[in-house]
């Protein structure tokens, strides 16, 4: 296939609720998880894609790198989304079409610090907790995190429900601590009153 045969790719960018963040969803597959990391020097040795973002965007606190999805933190709320979000895709496209891999082999065991805590934290989200939630058509992602401090955002059924509060207390927060105490503070960062099931 020449270069001019190669399927367009298509990325569309959603601010988050959080108002530091934005997800850019992809539409084809990147990676088979979920990756977190805040350190450049990191990413420039595990992650060419992170590093691609890292170097050219400038504020980036973070990224999170899904199967169709990434998902950037900025240390500030953007004054002009629309600018970053030009940034954030070119340098996404450009890496993609590159045909480069997302991460290195041994990535997620070179994680180190508060990085490798969220990861463990997201490792009990999806291997524990969103199968259960899903039963429900509900399921929970880290939004953002503040050193061990994790922002939790509820989508699906979970959004809204008359039970969330107890949800996140009773067991999301309860399922990542007993296996990742060293997180610190879990906040539940959802809209909630934008959710099918919106508190009354």
């Amino acid at each position: 296939m020449s270069e001019t045969d190669t399927p367009e790719i298509r990325i569309t960018a959603e601010p988050q609720f959080l108002p530091t963040n934005c997800k850019f969803r992809v539409d084809r597959s990147m990676y088979s998880g979920h990756l977190y990391t805040s350190d450049p020097a990191w990413a420039k040795e595990w992650s060419p894609l992170a590093a691609a973002i890292f170097s050219a965007v400038d504020g980036v606190r973070g990224i999170r790198i899904g199967r169709s999805e990434v998902m950037i933190t900025m240390h500030e709320v953007p004054s002009d989304w629309r600018e970053m979000a030009r940034s954030s895709g070119s340098a996404i496209r450009g890496f993609l079409q590159g045909g480069g891999e997302a991460f290195k082999e041994g990535a997620a065991e070179a994680l180190q610090n508060t990085d490798l805590v969220r990861h463990n934290a997201q490792t009990v989200i999806d291997d524990e907790l969103n199968p259960g939630l899903a039963s429900h058509g509900g399921w929970v992602e880290i939004q953002a995190s503040d050193g061990a401090d994790l922002y939790i955002n509820m989508g699906g059924g979970c959004q809204g429900c008359s039970s969330a509060g107890e949800t996140m207390q009773q067991g999301i927060e309860v399922a990542i601590r007993d296996k990742v105490p060293e997180v610190g503070n879990i906040f539940d960062s959802t809209d909630h009153n934008s959710g099918s099931n919106a508190y009354m």
